[in-house]
């Protein structure tokens, strides 16, 4: 064995045409899709209730408009069956009958009575 010391080689890296390889941090877990899923439950679920709550509004809504055409229709037969019986009362064939059947008969002659003046015209006198 020889004095010298021993020679240590230095290996200088040999460049080549692959990058270097660096650790890499493992990705971030995924997140959940329990949320989301939730989420798009209860905006699903209150779409259908808010349908389902203007639904039963417009049923009601229509069924008083029904009952209220119902009340008008009935309220326009009472009215024409009413108008029906006054022209029948103030006709002058039954004014003349109601009129007869309580002992009433027909003048002989009319006069009117002017209230400014104060006198009395038609027939034979005049005041």
């Amino acid at each position: 064995m020889s004095a010298m010391p021993a020679r240590t080689a230095v290996v200088e890296p040999r460049r080549s045409w692959r990058p270097r390889l660096q650790v890499v941090r493992s990705p971030a877990p995924a997140r959940s899709l329990v949320p989301y899923l939730a989420l798009c439950a209860t905006i699903l679920l209150g779409s259908l209730v808010a349908a389902l709550v203007i639904n039963t509004h417009m049923a009601v809504d229509a069924y008083a408009i029904f009952e209220s055409q119902n009340t008008l229709t009935r309220l326009v037969e009472t009215e024409a069956s009413l108008v029906q019986q006054v022209e029948e009362a103030g006709s002058p064939a039954s004014l003349k009958q109601r009129a007869e059947a309580l002992g009433m008969v027909p003048a002989e002659r009319v006069d009117f009575i002017v209230l400014r003046e104060g006198r009395i015209l038609g027939g034979g006198e005049e005041g």
